[in-house]
């Protein structure tokens, strides 16, 4: 899937046949630039001017330029996939392009104005209501209230029954704030409660497909994210990566903005960079590859702050992977955070202050880089045992239950049962009691040693199949697991509570459900 970069303007100025034309245009973008104006027109049962008025409407000339715009956009996403996926299939490497299309997409709808407005309410101190009307909704709430929590956010309340809800919005003081998450934008229950708070003046905060739809249309700050709604045999499990992204961003950003830079941050392992990224390769072991590209960095700075990967890897006749490598003994995850670093201390004046643009790309830079960095085969062989009618336990306690609970309920959507646990006491004893065809999943962002050392020994014992999840490269659980899979986010610290948004976790859980999802339709 590719963005046309729309925003919330565009999109409530669209008649419903031009949803439809924008709907077919996001399913069938590679087909459309080959086709004619009167093609396309004749694909979506519409005349040639509906379709040109759309495209004006979109901000483009007309149609070619449309055309010109989707060539570029899919350009772009296929160069963002590092060439060692080219030998995985081409709808494994869809899988990739939508995931890292749908979330540059939903990153370019969010406006400065509207995380503003967000931040007003979060400084006031109003009461913040999350309505969670179960299912995979509740699991976004939960997420949501945990962070706000972590960051110290005081009078979060989350209500689970609709006329509970409308009791409360019927008599709380209009100095308050509901948040409102819908994958649809339609639902009715929360329509009613959107109704309901804008009757009674109560601001709120929505999350809502890209499309036009009545929440959104009732919000005070709405916040626009792409995906693709999907079904199996009447069950809902269209991906939530997207949204998880954006609750990530509102309340990570919201912390940049309130302390103007992260000193708030803190790193159990991770010290402070040193000033000048480069600077720092001065101290560290290069080869002589290395130390070319470094020199070729240090005379070409700005020209290298806005190259692209491959680009880079041609020119200097290395491979993705030497550059790779450089910019992690640099300290960074990869190559897009090296970039993001670098423009940084090119625009930098003075003490740096929030900037909702520059934490954005930070934020897709670091996405990206975990993307490029997944090992597809391992994540494929984790696919086939959650799918081989074994028994699976899928455990995860704190922010981590969050992303233990999204792959539960997919799963089981999916028609694959699993157990879930949140209690350590119990996966202790269903682990010791466990056989040899048991699957163990445990995400745990920290890979604390002393609390899963013998949950693992104890499997590895059983000889039953174990997978870790974590941040942590170094894990003294990774030997001891039969898969591990470590994603780029950092265990930050704010104010001694963890604020690890596991967002990384979540898109590998996002690609695994991908992956069983291809494997089920095969």
């Amino acid at each position: 899937m590719i963005s046309l970069h729309l925003d919330d303007t565009i999109i409530k100025s669209l008649t419903g046949n031009e949803l439809n034309i924008l709907k077919y245009i996001y399913g069938h973008a590679n087909d459309i630039r080959h086709m004619s104006i009167q093609e396309l027109a004749s694909q979506v049962s519409y005349s040639s001017a509906t379709v040109l008025r759309f495209c004006k409407k979109l901000g483009y000339s007309g149609f070619a330029e449309l055309k010109y715009v989707l060539h570029q956009e899919l350009l772009k996403s296929r160069e963002a996939l590092p060439s060692s996926q080219g030998t995985h299939s081409l709808s494994t490497r869809m899988i990739m392009e939508n995931l890292s299309s749908n979330m540059e997409g939903t990153a370019r709808l969010i406006q400065e104005e509207q995380l503003g407005q967000t931040f007003r309410y979060l400084d006031s101190g109003c009461p913040v209501y999350l309505w969670a009307p179960g299912g995979l909704t509740s699991i976004l709430t939960d997420y949501f209230e945990k962070l706000l929590f972590s960051i110290g956010r005081q009078k979060v309340y989350k209500i689970e029954a609709s006329r509970m809800a409308e009791h409360i919005l019927r008599n709380i003081h209009a100095e308050s704030v509901l948040i409102l998450i819908s994958t649809t934008g339609d639902y009715a229950p929360t329509v009613k409660l959107a109704k309901l708070a804008r009757m009674h003046n109560v601001p709120i905060i929505s999350i809502t497909p890209y499309t036009s739809n009545l929440i959104a249309e009732q919000a005070t700050a709405s916040f626009r994210f792409f995906t693709n709604q999907r079904e199996n045999r009447g069950a809902e499990f269209t991906s939530r990566l997207p949204i998880f992204y954006l609750i990530h961003l509102i309340i990570n950003s919201y912390l940049q903005y309130r302390q103007g830079i992260p000193q708030a941050f803190s790193s159990p392992r991770r010290e402070q960079p040193g000033e000048g990224v480069l600077s720092r390769a001065h101290s560290c072991s290069l080869t002589d590859t290395e130390k070319e590209l470094l020199a070729y960095f240090e005379t070409h700075l700005s020209e290298a702050a806005f190259a692209g990967l491959k680009d880079l890897s041609e020119r200097l006749y290395t491979s993705n992977a030497t550059i790779v490598r450089f910019c992690q003994k640099l300290g960074m995850k990869g190559y897009n955070e090296f970039k993001y670093q670098l423009r940084k201390e090119l625009e930098e004046a003075g003490r740096p202050v929030f900037s909702s643009s520059s934490f954005i790309s930070h934020s897709v830079a670091l996405f990206k880089d975990n993307l490029e960095t997944v090992d597809l085969a391992v994540l494929e062989q984790i696919a086939e045992l959650l799918t081989d009618d074994r028994p699976i336990y899928i455990y995860g306690s704190s922010l981590s239950s969050i992303a233990a609970r999204y792959l539960h309920t997919i799963l089981t959507t999916l028609d694959y049962p699993s157990i879930l646990i949140e209690w350590q006491r119990l996966l202790n004893g269903l682990v010791h009691d466990s056989s040899s065809d048991t699957v163990l999943f445990i995400i745990t962002a920290h890979g604390d040693a002393s609390r899963y050392l013998q949950v693992f020994e104890d499997s590895r014992q059983k000889q039953s199949s174990s997978i870790l999840m974590t941040c942590e490269p170094d894990s003294p659980l990774i030997p001891l697991c039969t898969y591990a899979v470590c994603t780029n986010d950092t265990n930050l610290v704010y104010h001694n509570v963890d604020l690890n948004s596991r967002l990384g976790i979540l898109m590998i859980i996002q690609i695994l459900i991908e992956l069983i999802v291809q494997k089920k339709l095969r």
